[in-house]
């Protein structure tokens, strides 16, 4: 494991702070979150069905 002793706060001196996000910015980010998660498996889900089934989508 990597220690931070010296090169740590050399490189955060560098490196701005970023606020910490709101609880309505981290909801809205879980939301979207959800929404790809969700393409995501409806996508994969359709690529799997497409295995069995014949015929062109397009």
């Amino acid at each position: 494991m990597i220690t931070c002793t010296k090169i740590c706060p050399a490189i955060a001196k560098h490196i701005p702070r970023a606020p910490a996000l709101s609880e309505r910015e981290r909801d809205s980010l879980i939301v979207v979150a959800i929404f790809s998660g969700l393409g995501l498996l409806a996508s994969l889900g359709l690529l799997l069905l497409d295995r069995g089934l014949h015929g062109n989508w397009f």
